[in-house]
């Protein structure tokens, strides 16, 4: 399916969203008992609703710009394998202890003499900030049955985490791996220290989060191997569901983006056993535990025309055969009944243009163990009852009318996305279903109530009936008994939340939709150092001992030294983007949700403004727009579209200072950087990798064509002006395939690569943010998607500097110098959360 345009990411469902919830916003008050439960909870929701530009989650959109920052020119993938090959080369480069200024031997050398692995404090002491209690995107979640207080799971982002404690705590497991996009997570049924990792997530309509194959523990985590036939394989680029047979743990399936593949001895080697041709390839399985041969069943398709399809004797010649195929049938998930196995479940996006496109189309059961023409669809997207239709889509703004919320309702739905199906093990017929919300069906999936909502939020915390949104992964305790243990898990694009009673009543009325008050289910997240939040930008305070930034779903957080890491605050709602502080009155902040949608704040966080005024919102921005404060005067920022934009009265108004900015297709500004000591003097980057200067830029108009140069194509990520020379600038780039750190000593009017040598080269990785030392001109920081590199010469020579730090994606550094001489190096990843390292 073709990719949607970059540059117009403000979708028609933000359009549509905004037009049914500006207009006007105001709770009528009708007789109804919908009508009263409306006028005393709009609030919450208001708030979360109320700026047109909002919208709480748009992960394809996100996935789009994650590709096109990385991907080769002319490619549409991400070449993962070359993160492993960077992880390579970097066991034989010299490490740096920045809390020591002091050049330590490679992790060969280390290796080599038998030496341990060099104290965290030797190697720099980087502090870990959280935020532990935020979470971020899980789409696996797998516990072990001998043991139910140890739980794994895996962010798309972070890696895998590990509890031993029932989600008091949670130990990260695969920090010195790639990080890749962990998609299925499954534990060896007869020995529960031996688990298989899927990588990739094959559920966009794009090459976005491209894996890497399979990786595999034999001793709980500890050690990771990745299986040598699925590397470097295009069969197992997106691995999205692993099952492990019951009756012989040798015998392991994979669905992946091209079909379903078979091992018969763990994973040493595997064979295509069903070649799939819809998009998407195969994306879940569902495997009997009762039958003497694996009856395996596998979902395939997403976007075009899906099918189920079952086979009686996986394990050996079994035929594949179809056992169900819908008109209209998208992404589809599967269930069976843990306590009758003949009772299976299948719950169906929609491919069919209208209200339900992409959500519900129905859900099906068989009683009779799944062969064709014995499905039936429980419910379809034209039932009578409004609610069963919206597993798939946003409950509450399909409901906004009823609720007199505003004066139309609006279809968002994200079946494509999220989609999770799980059955009471001790109920054949009660059924949770996990969209945006979750829902749970008492009478086999006929009628259905819902059971938790993403906006039960308010300025006093979440709601007891609050679950984050976007539902991927639903888990039963391995002890449920349905009477004293009824304790069930969630994984969502908030991390990890838990029920102590799946049993619970739900809501099944227009008033239970508009209230969520109604409900007495309890939610409570288990997000207890579980860092996988992944953070566009961020900054610290003056005074470092508070900061905050934007995040991916998870809005605008806050954090603090004195609350500690797993109490960090959401300060905006939606999706997060870039920040600014005023250092003169801390109280003042600016951040963003995406495209041009920057807000002010005057009082510490507590109320928004809106701060585009004079913005030209129908140019083309990037879906997380940059924007930068001027660090000698607040009043000043910069931000970029098509042009460049200047306020000087704290973005009151906003000035057009650029003519349109160079470029092919993508002309767009990706970066912007200000001279500490000369306000005139700005450079910018583009998607193109063009660098744009300005000497006069305060006065510059709509007609000024800055000077600019292209020291080559690609996407230019970060710039950065030496604090101590202004002749001396940096920018970055994070196209695999391109020299990604490149120096100007003329103020930015020529550029020189600086890919570094010998031992000391910088590997192929993308490069997203740069930090010159104001104190040592020639200590410099990057920040890369495998963590920091960092250089004491000026460029010429390359050490590695995330020792003590994740190799995750590291979006944004910050220096920060305080009065007392107090010195900081924060660092905000996209994938494990914020960092921070003190400088001498």
């Amino acid at each position: 399916m073709p990719l949607r345009p970059l540059h117009r990411l403000i979708s028609l469902s933000v359009f549509l969203l905004a037009a049914a919830v500006l207009a006007p916003l105001r709770v009528p008050a009708p007789a109804s008992a919908a009508g009263a439960a409306a006028r005393s909870m709009p609030q919450a929701l208001r708030e979360k609703l109320s700026r047109p530009l909002l919208r709480y989650d748009q992960p394809e959109e996100a996935q789009e710009l994650y590709r096109l920052k990385r991907a080769p020119r002319g490619e549409k993938a991400v070449p993962v394998e070359r993160y492993l090959q960077a992880i390579e080369q970097m066991r034989f480069m010299p490490q740096h202890s920045t809390v020591r200024r002091a050049v330590l031997p490679t992790r060969s050398d280390l290796a080599q003499q038998g030496t341990t692995p060099l104290a965290a404090a030797d190697l720099g002491a980087w502090t870990p900030l959280g935020p532990g209690n935020i979470g971020g995107r899980t789409r696996v979640l797998v516990i072990d049955p001998r043991s139910p207080r140890t739980l794994y799971a895996g962010g798309v982002a972070g890696g895998i985490w590990k509890s031993t404690d029932g989600a008091v705590s949670w130990q990260p497991l695969t920090d010195l791996l790639p990080n890749l996009a962990i998609g299925s997570l499954a534990m060896d049924p007869a020995n529960s220290n031996v688990l298989y990792a899927g990588t990739g997530e094959g559920y966009f309509n794009g090459d976005s989060v491209r894996g890497a194959g399979i990786f595999k523990t034999i001793d709980g985590g500890a050690t990771w191997h990745r299986l040598v036939v699925t590397a470097d394989n295009a069969n197992f680029y997106y691995v999205n569901d692993i099952k492990i047979s019951s009756r012989n743990s040798s015998r392991v399936y994979a669905a992946t983006n091209t079909g379903i593949f078979r091992s018969l001895n763990g994973g040493a080697t595997w064979t295509q056993v069903f070649k799939a041709t819809a998009f998407g390839g195969c994306l879940d399985l569902a495997l009997r535990t009762d039958t003497p041969t694996d009856t395996l069943f596998a979902a395939c398709g997403t976007f075009e025309q899906g099918s189920i399809l079952r086979n009686a004797a996986a394990e050996g010649n079994g035929a594949w055969s179809a056992v169900l195929t819908d008109p209209q049938m998208g992404r589809t998930s599967l269930a069976i009944a843990p306590s009758n196995q003949n009772v299976i479940y299948a719950m169906a996006a929609s491919n069919a243009s209208g209200n339900y496109n992409q959500g519900l189309l129905a859900v099906f059961r068989s009683t009779t163990g799944g062969a064709a023409g014995s499905w039936t669809a429980q419910v379809r997207n034209t039932s009578k009852s409004k609610l069963g239709t919206l597993l798939l889509s946003n409950p509450v703004i399909a409901y906004l009318k009823e609720c007199g919320f505003a004066n139309s309702d609006v279809f968002l739905n994200q079946g494509w996305y999220d989609n999770a199906l799980a059955v009471d093990p001790k109920d054949p017929n009660r059924l949770w279903a996990g969209g945006v919300d979750l829902f749970r069906s008492d009478d086999g999936g006929k009628t259905w109530g819902l059971a938790s909502y993403w906006w039960a939020t308010s300025d006093q915390g979440n709601a007891p009936s609050y679950a984050h949104a976007d539902q991927h992964v639903i888990v039963f305790h391995p002890l449920y008994n349905g009477t004293t243990i009824k304790t069930m898990f969630v994984g969502n694009d908030g991390g990890i939340f838990k029920t102590l009673d799946a049993r619970a009543l739900t809501a099944k009325t227009t008033a239970g939709v508009c209230d969520p008050t109604i409900p007495p289910d309890v939610w409570q997240p288990l997000n207890n150092g579980y860092a996988v939040t992944q953070f566009y930008d961020g900054k610290p305070y003056p005074d470092g001992t508070r900061y905050f930034g934007g995040t991916q779903d998870n809005g605008t957080v806050r954090g603090d030294d004195t609350a500690g890491a797993n109490d960090w605050a959401q300060i905006l709602g939606g999706d997060g983007g870039f920040v600014a502080v005023d250092p003169t009155n801390t109280d003042t902040l600016y951040a963003e949700n995406t495209g041009p949608s920057l807000v002010k704040t005057t009082d510490g966080g507590t109320n928004w403004v809106d701060a585009t005024k004079g913005l030209n919102l129908n140019d083309d921005y990037l879906f997380i727009v940059p924007f930068a404060m001027d660090p000698a005067n607040p009043q000043r920022l910069w931000l970029g579209g098509t042009s460049l934009w200047r306020t000087t009265d704290g973005a009151a108004h906003w000035t057009q200072a650029s003519a349109p900015v160079p470029g092919s297709q993508n002309k767009i500004v990706s970066a912007v950087a200000i001279d500490p000591t000369n306000a005139n003097h700005v450079l910018a980057g583009t998607v193109e990798g063009f660098i744009l200067r300005s000497d006069t830029a305060l006065t510059d108009t709509s007609a000024t064509h800055w000077r600019s140069s292209q020291p080559q194509a690609g996407y230019l990520s970060w710039l950065a002006i030496d604090p101590s020379n202004s002749s001396v600038a940096y920018a970055t780039y994070s196209t695999f395939g391109t020299t990604h750190v490149w120096k100007s000593v003329d103020g930015g009017t020529t550029w020189t690569a600086l890919g570094g040598t010998g031992a000391g080269a910088l590997p192929d990785i993308p490069v997203q943010s740069v930090a010159v030392d104001p104190a040592h001109a020639n200590s410099i920081y990057l920040g890369t998607d495998l963590g920091v590199f960092s250089s004491t010469d000026g460029g010429a020579t390359w050490l590695v500097e995330n020792t003590g730090f994740a190799n995750a994606a590291t979006d944004s550094l910050t220096i920060r110098q305080g009065t007392g001489g107090q010195r900081d190096l924060f660092a905000f990843s996209h994938g494990r959360g914020a960092w921070k390292v003190a400088l001498p």
